[in-house]
């Protein structure tokens, strides 16, 4: 093919996407106008009416409801609804350089500790690695004027402090899972820190290139969804995020049921698909400024690669990154692609760097933690860059 007509092509699909993400956009609006639709006596009802439905289903495979979050661990501090969360070495403690694990607000933190033997934090554990997670709770009201800044310069500083103090360290390693990321980047570039090592997995760095969520939520009346809404209800995104991925592959939910029914009888393979789900009903709600600064920043003005994010008067300076970074992206990512991560190579400073592809399951986001090549690429590659990069 000739670069006039690549060039071409690639015009017509950017055109397609903008056209695409502006429909959805006036498709999502129109909710705005019955607020009725997700209000919150509706969605705790069909919550419970969801949670109560996985749990018999649970109930008649295995004999009972699974349980999450079983790797051993204590809290070792809190601060309002975060908790620093310690997992429990399986023996005496190999490397000294801890790691601290930022997850995304959306997000309950128990999918990177979903069960044993499909536990990222557990395989971590293992490994020697002494671990620590950010579990930002789940907002209420009081919590809608939480920014980005609130997080940045109050609750991860305070977490990683109580690392610190915990391991008599002077220095931490920071993994940061989807928006996790993004803080654990905003936290680098405008903070003096300690951080000594960075993991990157599913993070979007240019949002330009998160193709039609791009144009989608770029679209979207931030402020009327805020005003509306108060904190963003999680069901509201995720619908997003479901549509997007349906009109990228529209036979995404004709194989999904198909392959469940076909893998029925493979007891694991239907736990991990319960777990997920029920994972994906939890999502707690995003804080409203928060959301807004998203959309704002991130979407309307794609403003980190821009070096134009600036938070109580200070620059966010990708370029100062000069630690290791190692960055794991998945190919079947519609939520952050990696065209959109790789970009942060050519931003930063580091001279120890390395990017990775990983393939598998179609739902690349939850399955590059999570999907078979999880346990056998994701896992092993983090662990193994970690520990030759953990020792003072």
């Amino acid at each position: 093919m000739s670069a006039y007509f690549r060039i071409k092509k690639s015009a017509i699909l950017a055109g397609v996407q903008v056209k695409n993400g502006l429909r959805l956009a006036m498709i999502f609006n129109s909710f705005y106008l019955s607020p009725n639709l997700f209000s919150e006596n509706q969605r705790a009802f069909w919550k419970r009416t969801a949670l109560m439905s996985l749990s018999r289903i649970e109930e008649f495979l295995f004999g009972h409801t699974l349980k999450v979050g079983q790797t051993q661990s204590e809290v070792i501090s809190e601060i309002g609804k975060v908790k620093l969360i310690h997992y429990v070495p399986f023996k005496k403690r190999i490397y000294p350089v801890p790691v601290l694990i930022i997850t995304p607000l959306l997000s309950k933190p128990y999918i990177l500790d979903l069960y044993p033997g499909l536990s990222f934090v557990e395989y971590l554990v293992k490994q020697g690695l002494d671990v620590y997670l950010m579990d930002f709770g789940v907002p209420d009201d009081n919590d809608r004027d939480l920014g980005f800044e609130d997080y940045i310069f109050g609750y991860i500083p305070y977490a990683v402090e109580g690392v610190l103090k915990a391991t008599s360290s002077n220095s931490l390693s920071l993994l940061g899972y989807c928006l996790g990321g993004v803080f654990t980047l905003l936290y680098v570039t405008l903070t003096d820190n300690p951080v000594k090592n960075i993991v990157l997995v599913a993070s979007p760095v240019d949002f330009s290139k998160l193709g039609l969520h791009y144009h989608y939520w770029r679209n979207v009346d931030a402020d009327r969804l805020v005003n509306t809404f108060g904190n963003i209800p999680p069901e509201l995104i995720i619908i997003s995020f479901n549509l997007i991925a349906g009109i990228k592959d529209p036979f995404r939910y004709l194989r999904k049921p198909l392959g469940f029914l076909q893998d029925i009888s493979n007891k694991e393979y239907v736990k991990r698909k319960l777990l997920i789900n029920r994972w994906l009903i939890e999502s707690p709600p995003f804080p409203a400024k928060a959301f807004k600064q998203l959309i704002i920043e991130f979407f309307y003005k794609n403003a980190m690669i821009k070096m134009d994010i600036r938070m109580k008067g200070k620059l966010a300076d990708l370029s100062r990154i000069k630690c290791p970074v190692l960055i794991l992206s998945h190919t079947a990512d519609v939520v952050s692609p990696p065209a959109s991560a790789r970009v942060l190579l050519d931003l930063i400073s580091s001279q120890d760097t390395e990017f990775l592809e990983v393939s598998g399951g179609d739902a690349g986001h939850i399955d590059i933690i999570v999907g078979n090549e999880g346990a056998e690429f994701t896992w092993p590659r983090i662990a193994s860059w970690l520990k030759h990069r953990s020792n003072k």
